[in-house]
């Protein structure tokens, strides 16, 4: 979906990533050539069941606020 880079703040560190995939409960990302699923529950994302490593909440936190930040 997306070329261009994002960035997500978290703990003091800038994390890069762009959207693979982008629907109302289920967002793609890449991060580092790693593929990240979240899925949205309740009003909170979290790490899919098939991901291969999981991804720190408050991560997650910040990589969904630079997605919406972005449109």
């Amino acid at each position: 979906m997306s070329v261009n880079k994002l960035e997500a703040h978290f703990e003091f560190r800038v994390y890069y990533f762009i959207i693979v995939r982008r629907e109302p409960t289920q967002i793609t990302i890449e991060m580092y050539s790693t593929p990240y699923t979240f899925v949205k529950v309740g009003n909170e994302w979290e790490n899919h069941t098939s991901n291969k490593n999981n991804m720190a909440a408050g991560l997650i936190a910040a990589v969904m606020e630079a997605v919406e930040a972005n449109g």
